[in-house]
């Protein structure tokens, strides 16, 4: 076979490969996509493997069903959340709130967003030590968590207490220890991932956390907050789609069968029938 040929003959071999890798690679692009197919009634959803997400996915699936779908829970860990949905493996996931939605997004270029919000679980300074905010000595250690969502908060509730002062021409969610102008008691602030604060907290004076972390450890957001975070910065827990999957009727069944009283007690059965996380609609 002359060199001519022989370079044809390879040429040809090479596009018919090509073009058989290529279909091949368009029906797994298919089978995957398949899952979050509008016509399917079954409705993946990634849910954090902690009690109130477990408890009220429960229920949820359940009223899900009266509509005539399914709702397949997938347990899941805070690293897997996003990262499942971004390759569209589920349909929606279950344990995030918008701040921290948006720096995952920023950080991972990635292409999720909110579909609805669920429950608020209201932040707050909590104390193991101390009773009363007055309470703080001069160089008191308080945990922050360090992730852009939840770290201005702390800072936030400090200065609304006036026991801090930070900067005001910048976005409050974007202020940071750099940006304390004032700290009269020389408060040292530890950033402890969020994870870890509640099981870290005896070893400081105060730290960070939500209602739902609190309860962990036998304290009562009502009774032992210290600081509690201002109404106008709440920021409810939200169902996160992929941006492809927001038309998708889905999103108002998910919506139609979360919005209703037996998923509302659920939170309440999840804390022994104590009001910890308010819904919220």
């Amino acid at each position: 076979m002359s060199k001519i040929n022989l370079f044809n003959f390879k040429r040809r071999r090479f596009a018919v490969l090509s073009a058989v890798l290529f279909a091949a690679s368009l029906f797994f692009a298919q089978a995957c996509a398949k899952k979050n197919n509008d016509d399917d009634k079954t409705i993946t959803l990634a849910v954090i493997k902690f009690k109130v997400y477990e408890d009220t996915a429960k229920a949820w699936a359940k009223e899900v069903e009266k509509l005539g779908y399914k709702l397949n829970l997938q347990l899941v860990g805070v690293v897997q959340l996003n990262e499942v949905l971004e390759r569209r493996e589920v349909f929606a996931n279950y344990h995030q709130h918008t701040a921290f939605l948006r720096e995952w997004n920023r950080l991972h270029k990635g292409h999720l967003a909110q579909a609805f919000p669920v429950f608020i679980d209201r932040a707050g300074l909590f104390s193991l030590r101390h009773k009363k905010i007055e309470d703080l000595p001069v160089g008191a250690k308080i945990l922050v968590p360090p992730d852009i969502g939840n770290n201005f908060r702390t800072f936030k509730m400090l200065a609304n207490a006036g026991l801090i002062k930070i900067r005001t021409d910048i976005p409050a969610e974007s202020v940071g220890q750099g940006d304390i102008i004032d700290n009269p008691k020389k408060f040292n602030f530890v950033e402890v991932d969020y994870e870890i604060i509640e099981r870290t907290l005896e070893e400081a004076d105060a730290g960070f956390m939500y209602a739902t972390q609190a309860v962990n450890i036998g304290l009562d957001f009502s009774k032992d907050v210290l600081l509690s975070e201002e109404e106008g910065f709440w920021s409810p827990d939200i169902i996160t789609v992929h941006e492809e999957d927001l038309n998708s009727p889905k999103i108002e069944i998910l919506k139609k069968a979360y919005y209703t009283d037996s998923v509302k007690q659920a939170m309440k059965d999840s804390f022994d029938g104590k009001e910890i996380v308010l819904p919220a609609w």
